[in-house]
């Protein structure tokens, strides 16, 4: 059977620009406090953020020497995670706001209340490059405001950016707190830090925040921001929310360059780092993705290209993949089942053929895919959502999936896990999306059931994910998660 796919009626044109920047991210493993749950003193909290400053420096000048211009460092990455709004005071600074003053720490004393921003300031100086980096910051308010907390200041989880002569630039209060942030508050007013350097315009913003509409894609598509830092304390979420699979998937899906430094803590689950760029087709990337116990952080450092989207309208082509003859299976509502995945009710059909044509709904949203490969004696499942999801915040939520069942059975379907067998040689996947989404496209495989990788120039996304030279390794998840919209 020949299935010819329609491509694009507006298509996006990636035009890169002959001004390249090299770009470098630092996957950080922290060095934690010696006792975690007292509420330490301000120099033996200071001692343990110097531990891990003496690193960045490190890092820093490495990046410089590979003639990087802008380095991003994780979140978290000072003081590590599992604190409470007591214990993590002691490694807060006051951040000011850059746009009410000029201010360059390097260039001052150092001073006890903001040793930190010193170093960072010296650190872009001295390596001549712009450094963007994750802080605790605290700002008194008065008792009069009915939003000061009952301790008299707030405090937030910051991105602070300082240029090639160290002075400090700009400032991001992280808008979407995790679950486990309750040490932070949440800022009344979303900030969109957008900061302009000689080789192009950026955005930052951390986590979870890449899931939400503010400020994420604000900055994206009506900010026209394509660059973008992003310090990350992300913990691994298979099968669909992988650091490295939905971070690349992002790249792809909004058309920017994504610089993500993640925490390197692999007995807790956080790693996956990564530099990743659209190619217009499936996304180029270089990163690190080691959740061997024992294992250190790594740099990585990339040549990047600005991008801009210029959006026209061409003729409709149309892309044509060669299957054998497939047993056109239609939707039988018999054989749906419903189970949770990343925390989302997901409605399944479980797929135990290697070939044939499928379609799995639920609410407005449908999912069809045709697709062959070797999948004998192993047992995968269609998936959709269309909801909103309630886990680490609340967004709408569209997502179509094929994922292994772990072990074999029905209620393993979703389940997390490493593990799969099988090759796909052919593939197309589309889903009927609500227009106002942006569909991240996915693709995660294990090559050798104990690692993952993400797969690129081997697929293709244009309003389906179409797979016609087989990819490497068995899939773990081939999906596309749709964010956006009321």
């Amino acid at each position: 059977m020949k299935l010819q796919i329609p491509s694009l009626l507006i298509f996006c044109v990636l035009i890169y620009s002959s001004d390249a920047f090299k770009a470098a991210v630092y996957e950080h493993a922290v060095i934690l406090p010696p006792q975690i749950s007292r509420v330490l003193s301000r120099d033996t909290a200071l001692a343990v953020m110097k531990t891990n400053l003496d690193v960045y420096k490190a890092k820093c000048m490495e990046a410089a020497a590979q003639k990087a211009q802008i380095i991003v460092f994780p979140e978290y990455g000072l003081n590590g995670l599992d604190l409470t709004r007591k214990t993590i005071v002691p490694f807060l600074e006051f951040v000011p706001d850059p746009e009410a003053m000029s201010w360059n720490p390097c260039d001052e004393s150092e001073n006890n209340d903001t040793a930190a921003q010193h170093q960072f300031s010296c650190m872009a100086k001295k390596s001549a490059i712009y450094l963007v980096a994750n802080i605790g910051a605290m700002l008194p308010c008065k008792a009069s405001d009915a939003s000061c907390p009952p301790d008299g200041h707030f405090q937030f989880n910051t991105n602070v950016v300082y240029d090639s002569n160290g002075k400090f630039i700009a400032r991001y209060f992280k808008q979407n707190l995790n679950s486990d942030e309750v040490f932070f508050d949440r800022p009344s007013i979303t900030n969109y830090t957008v900061f302009t350097t000689p080789f192009g315009r950026f955005a930052t913003f951390s986590s979870y925040d890449i899931m939400f509409q503010n400020p994420a894609i604000t900055l994206i598509k009506k900010m026209n921001i394509t660059n973008i830092v992003y310090p990350a304390a992300w913990k691994m979420e298979l099968p669909l929310l992988a650091a490295i699979e939905i971070h690349s998937a992002f790249s792809e899906g909004m058309h920017v360059n994504l610089m993500a430094a993640n925490l390197h803590l692999p007995s807790k689950g956080y790693y996956g780092s990564g530099i990743y760029w659209p190619s217009g087709t499936s996304n180029n990337e270089v990163y690190y993705n080691n959740m061997s116990l024992g294992s250190g952080g790594k740099l990585l450092v990339q040549d990047l290209s600005p991008v801009d989207i210029d959006v026209h309208i061409t003729n409709p082509r149309k892309n044509e993949v060669q299957f054998k003859t497939l047993r056109v299976d239609s939707v039988n509502n018999d054989n749906q089942f419903q189970a949770y995945m990343n925390h989302d009710l997901y409605t399944f059909i479980p797929l135990s053929n290697g070939y044939g044509e499928y379609k799995v709904c639920q609410n407005n949203l449908c999912c069809d895919t045709l697709y062959e490969g070797m999948f004998e004696n192993t047992l995968f499942a269609l998936g959709a959502f269309d909801g909103m999801h309630t886990y680490n915040g609340h967004y709408p939520l569209q997502v179509c999936t094929f994922v292994p069942c772990v072990n074999g059975s029905i209620s393993s379907c979703g389940h997390p896990s490493v593990k799969s067998v099988g090759y796909m040689s052919k593939m197309s996947f589309s889903g009927n999306f609500s227009s106002n989404r942006y569909v991240l496209p996915e693709v995660l495989v294990t090559l050798d059931n104990s690692t993952l990788d993400i797969v690129s120039r081997t697929w293709l996304y244009q309003e389906s994910i179409i797979i016609d030279v087989g990819i490497p390794g068995s899939p773990v998840s081939i999906s596309m998660y749709a964010i956006g919209g009321p």
